[in-house]
């Protein structure tokens, strides 16, 4: 019995000199801050801010094609260098611009786009969501953060290197796609196949997705800036019931709608298995130097403390969608009358894929926890594998991160895990380092404007937008 006790005691310190070790192995790390550009000709900020007001009231929805054709004459007409320097091509209402720099090194792509998600509730909104409002700290309207924003600021980064006559480090190429908020079918993916069959190979591509957010987000006293490193994936089902008809003063033991409500119910129930993919490893690792002792010893020892780290993360919205494949009932449809029994019942469910899930593995769930009475059926028109994760560290991150340290909020820079989706992922045949990041600073509260109401960008920021996107093009310069 004592020795056994002894042994207990051994190995108890053993594992706290190995936690010990590893926690003060994790310092701060000396790192790069590469420094904006400045540009002689100036920014006018009043200017880029009008020209932005103007873009944001182009309502470039799906089902209104004049929208796009005003923008792109009001883009010809507000950057006449660039039109003038750069090659177009178009894909559709897709822009691919070629900035050739004439020098033989990897290029940069620069990702935007330029539609829209349409407005359910006009009213909901401080001012019209199609006006593009400017006060005296916002510019307001549907599309000032997702994702005219970015593309009004990368093409007056681009004009302003012009005006400068300031070459890139690299060939630039910008793609504003037309259709990203419902696939990218049209746009990114025709002209990443196009670039396929060019050969064209980037050392870096750069999407929307990460941002700046309050430190507390990550539990540490600096705001952080989360470049994405990867996406989760997207897959949508219709689940369907089937039960006989009739009257409803005389319903059956079992109804469609009574199958299909259980049905999702199993799956909330019964949710994918959650654990720590690689983007999400290396976010805790990154901002392990910056947190309290007791923390920095659990995220230095994730080889222990997973499954405690994987319980927490799971216990919030926010957080659980890093974790797992994630489902949403979206859509319900049953019925015709309200004293009838519907014969068929249906639920629209949207999936997002976690790294490591498949269309297969997804399916396989689906088939194993919901009974032979529900119908499933994987809806086609857009289905979206997780994309590969970019390796890292590497030079391309690196620049990305040493401008990001260079704003004013001086972020701590991490590698995350996009769960939204992006036109990015359309471009992985093209290059092994895909990022997603724009360069902006916000609040918690400020997220539910994505797609939401009051959408609306910073005036203070959006130059600071221009001199991040003329940096990521000028490179080492």
């Amino acid at each position: 019995m004592k020795r056994a006790f002894l042994l207990i005691v051994v190995a108890l310190l053993v594992l706290l000199a190995v936690l010990l070790f590893n926690t003060l192995k994790v310092k701060e790390p000396n790192e790069t801050v590469i420094p904006l550009p400045v540009f002689e000709s100036g920014l006018n900020e009043s200017e880029m801010t009008a020209r932005l007001s103007r873009a944001l009231r182009f309502a470039t929805l799906p089902d209104q094609p004049q929208a796009f054709d005003g923008l792109h004459d009001f883009l010809r007409e507000s950057f006449p260098l660039t039109h003038a320097r750069l090659t177009l091509k178009t894909f559709g209402h897709s822009l691919l611009y070629h900035w050739d720099s004439g020098k033989d090194c990897a290029p940069t792509l620069l990702l935007a786009h330029q539609d829209v998600v349409p407005v359910s509730s006009p009213d909901a909104w401080e001012h019209p969501p199609f006006a593009g409002v400017v006060d005296s700290q916002f510019v307001w309207g549907r599309g000032a953060m997702d994702d005219k924003g970015s593309l009004m600021a990368i093409l007056e980064a681009t004009e302003a290197l012009l005006a400068d006559d300031r070459a890139p480090a690299c060939d630039v190429w910008l793609a504003f796609g037309h259709d990203e908020e419902t696939g990218g079918s049209e746009g990114a993916s025709r002209m990443a196949d196009w670039m396929t069959e060019q050969d064209l190979r980037f050392g870096l591509v750069l999407d929307e997705g990460g941002m700046m957010l309050p430190g507390s987000t990550l539990g540490i006293e600096q705001p952080v800036a989360l470049i994405g490193i990867a996406e989760k994936g997207y897959m949508t089902v219709t689940l369907q019931a089937h039960a006989e008809p009739g009257h409803s003063s005389r319903p059956p033991a079992k109804t469609a709608v009574g199958d299909l409500a259980r049905a999702i119910a199993t799956l909330q129930d019964n949710p994918r298995p959650a654990g720590l993919s690689e983007p999400t490893r290396k976010m805790l690792q990154q901002v392990a130097p910056y947190q309290p002792f007791a923390k920095r010893m659990v995220f230095a020892n994730l080889w222990l403390f997973e499954p405690l780290i994987v319980k927490q993360l799971s216990g919030k919205p926010e957080t659980n969608a890093l974790v797992r494949t994630t489902m949403s009932p979206t859509l319900l449809r049953a019925g015709v009358k309200d004293n009838v029994l519907p014969a068929t019942a249906e639920a629209t469910i949207n999936f997002r894929l976690a790294p490591g899930e498949s269309r297969e593995s997804l399916l396989a769930y689906l088939e194993q926890q919901l009974p032979d009475s529900i119908t499933v059926t994987p809806q086609d028109t857009f289905l979206s594998e997780p994309s590969a994760t970019s390796d890292i560290p590497s030079p391309a991150f690196e620049r990305l991160a040493g401008l990001a340290r260079s704003l004013p909020e001086q972020p701590v820079v991490a590698p995350f895990l996009l769960i939204a989706g992006t036109d990015a992922r359309h471009y992985q045949a093209v290059s092994d380092q895909i990022f997603r990041f724009m360069p902006v600073a916000l609040n918690q509260d400020d997220l539910p404007r994505f797609h939401g109401h009051n959408e609306r960008l910073s005036r203070a920021q959006y130059p600071r937008m221009v001199s991040f996107y003329a940096g990521v093009m000028l490179g080492a310069e």
